[in-house]
Order: structure tokens, then sequence, then C-alpha cells
């Protein structure tokens, strides 16, 4: 049955809310945000993520597309990225203590990605890697964790992004194959 969005919802709120659609939701600062469906390049280059980063990750870490992130059950937001790396156990509705998070960037979503969701990626004290990846260019940025300083480094066109923590690198030609 259908509920309206309470204001001000936690995340355990926010999991036991349902507007009696199929819409997945983000939560942002208590307030339930709808997400577009990907493009089809964003769905490409996500999985070609996935599957890169699942050939060069040691268990028990694993890469997953479209889990979600969240502080606690008591905060009030509750991310969707792209694409995660988890070396732990999960919980029913959140993966726990994500090392790398990614986001597949497009006109829409851009300025949010780079900006709001940036900085609650980086309040996550278990993310070391974030990468931000442009569908319309050859391009990754990546925001890596040195103690409480953040690196940013990109590759354009071709290379590869450096993955320091896990002891590897990803070309770009595997994240953009078939684009």
């Amino acid at each position: 049955m259908e509920q309206p969005a309470p204001r001000g919802m936690t995340v355990a709120e926010f999991f036991a809310w349902d507007d009696g659609t199929d819409t997945r939701y983000e939560l942002v600062h208590g307030a339930p945000v709808a997400m577009n469906p990907p493009l089809r390049r964003h769905v490409v280059i996500t999985m070609n993520l996935v599957r890169a980063l699942d050939a060069r990750l040691r268990p028990p870490c694993r890469a997953y597309a479209g889990g979600g992130v969240a502080r606690s059950d008591d905060d009030d937001e509750y991310r969707i990225p792209d694409v995660l790396v988890s070396c732990v156990g999960s919980g029913e509705r959140t993966f726990d203590e994500p090392r790398l998070v990614a986001e597949v960037l497009s006109s829409s979503t851009e300025k949010e990605d780079r900006t709001a969701k940036l900085d609650f990626y980086r309040s996550l004290p278990s993310v070391e890697i974030i990468l931000l990846i442009w569908q319309d260019a050859r391009r990754v940025e990546a925001h890596t964790r040195h103690g409480e300083v953040w690196e940013v480094r990109s590759a354009i066109g071709s290379g590869a992004v450096p993955l320091e923590s896990f002891d590897t690198s990803l070309p770009l030609d595997e994240i953009y194959a078939e684009v």
C-alpha cells in the first residue's frame, strides 16, 4: 500500500517505507530521491567495471553493482553507488565496510556525484578509493585516501587507473570495452 514519505526519515524508516511502486530510491538528508534508469552506455561501463574488478580482486573481496551503503540505520543517508567493493559480509540491505565505490557520471547526475555523493563516500571510514567515471569520454578520476588526505588522479584516453590498496590497476580499455 502506498505511504507518503515521512520527513526526516532515518535509514531504518526508509527501509520500512513503501511507495507502492518499483521505483529505486536513495535517501538524501532524510528524503527519498528517485533514481532514473541508466542509459545503455552506463550499464555497459558498470558491468565492465564489475568484471574487471572481480578478475583482479582476491577473496574475500568482491565487486557488486547496485548495492547500497549507509553509515548506520539511524543516519539520514543511504546511497547506491554504481559499483562497490567490499571484503566483509554484508547486511540484508546494505554492504558493510565498502573499500571502493564508483559512480558512472551522466549529465543529469554529474553535479550531485561530484559534490554531495563524493562527500558522503569520503565520510565512510572504510572507503579507500572513489572512482568517478565519465560515460561520454574515456576519463576516470580516482580519489585515493592516504590517512586524512585524499589524492586525486585522472586517467584520460588510455592508460590505467591505479588501485593501490588492492595492489592492481584498471586499464581504461577494459572499462570502456564495447562503448
